[in-house]
C-alpha cells in the first residue's frame, strides 16, 4: 500500500492533561528535610558516602539537585569519582532514604487527589504523575489548565517545599512530551503542547531519543530506516513502518 494515513486532529480526543513531575525528586527531598531550598543547594544522594570528609567514599549517585549538576556537570548516573576532590565545602552528600521518598510521594499524589476524582489520576513514577484536569477547572474557577497547574504547583510547594514542572497537553503523550523537551526548561516550570504545536514543537524535537518511549536501541532501528529526526519519523509512511516495527 503507497498510500499513507492522514491526521485529523479536530477529530482526536481533546482533553485538559497534565504531567507533573517532581523536580530532582530524591535531592528535593533530602534538600527539604535538611533544611535547604531544593533549587539553591548544592547536594548528591550517594549510595556509599564515606561520612567522613576526610575520604572520598564510593558508589552511584542516585539524585543531584540542579545546583550541583550545574556546578560539577554530573548526573543521576554519575559516581562517586565524578565529585570534585577533596570535596567543597558547600556540597552536601546524604545517604539515600527510600522511605522518606515515599513518604513524601504518597503525601503529594494526596495533594493532586484534592484536585481531581480518582479514576482521572495516573501515578507514572516515584516522581511523575498524570491528571485528567478536564472536569475540575469549572470546580477551581480556572479558565484554562495552565491556570489550574499553577495552582498545583504552589499548593504542592507550599506543604511540602518540594518544585513541580508540569507539561500540559491534549492527550498524555503530548503532556509529556512538554514536560521532557520545554517545561524543565522554563522559568515559571510549565510547558502546554497542543495539537495544534505539533508541527511546530513536536516535529521539532531534535534527538529521536528526547522523544519519550524511543530509546537506544529503537533509534538504532529507526535510523536503519533512514529516520533520522522527529519529523523524518512523521512522514514516513504508517505501513511501512509498522510492517518494519510492529506495534509498540
Amino acid at each position: 500500500m503507497n498510500s499513507n494515513l492522514k491526521f485529523d486532529y479536530d477529530k482526536e480526543p481533546s482533553r485538559d492533561i497534565l504531567c507533573l513531575d517532581c523536580k530532582s525528586f530524591y535531592a528535593s527531598c533530602e534538600a527539604v528535610a535538611l533544611g535547604y531550598d531544593p533549587l539553591k543547594v548544592k547536594l548528591v544522594v550517594m549510595s556509599y558516602p564515606s561520612g567522613s570528609p576526610q575520604k572520598r567514599g564510593s558508589g552511584l549517585i542516585l539524585a543531584s539537585s540542579p545546583q550541583a549538576k550545574k556546578a560539577y556537570n554530573i548526573s543521576n548516573v554519575s559516581r562517586a569519582r565524578d565529585l570534585p576532590y577533596p570535596y567543597p565545602d558547600d556540597l552536601v552528600i546524604v545517604a539515600p532514604r527510600m522511605n522518606l521518598y515515599m513518604e513524601v510521594n504518597k503525601t503529594i499524589n494526596n495533594i493532586y487527589r484534592t484536585f481531581v476524582s480518582d479514576e482521572d489520576i495516573a501515578v507514572y513514577s516515584v516522581d511523575e504523575t498524570f491528571l485528567d484536569v478536564t472536569n475540575s477547572l469549572s470546580y477551581f474557577d480556572c479558565e484554562t489548565a495552565y491556570d489550574l497547574a499553577k495552582i498545583i504547583q504552589t499548593k504542592v510547594f507550599r506543604e511540602t517545599g518540594i518544585y513541580t514542572t508540569v507539561g500540559i497537553g491534549d492527550n498524555p503523550l503530548l503532556a509529556k512530551l512538554a514536560l521532557d523537551n520545554e517545561s524543565k526548561f522554563n522559568p515559571d516550570m510549565k510547558a502546554e503542547w497542543r495539537y495544534k504545536d505539533v508541527k511546530t514543537k513536536l516535529w521539532s524535537i531534535p534527538k529521536l531519543t528526547d522523544f519519550w518511549g524511543i530509546g537506544s536501541k529503537t533509534e538504532i532501528r529507526l535510523n536503519k530506516l533512514g529516520i533520522k529526526s522527529i519529523y523524518d519519523l512523521s512522514q514516513y509512511n504508517y505501513y511501512e513502518l509498522k510492517d518494519n516495527m510492529g506495534v509498540m
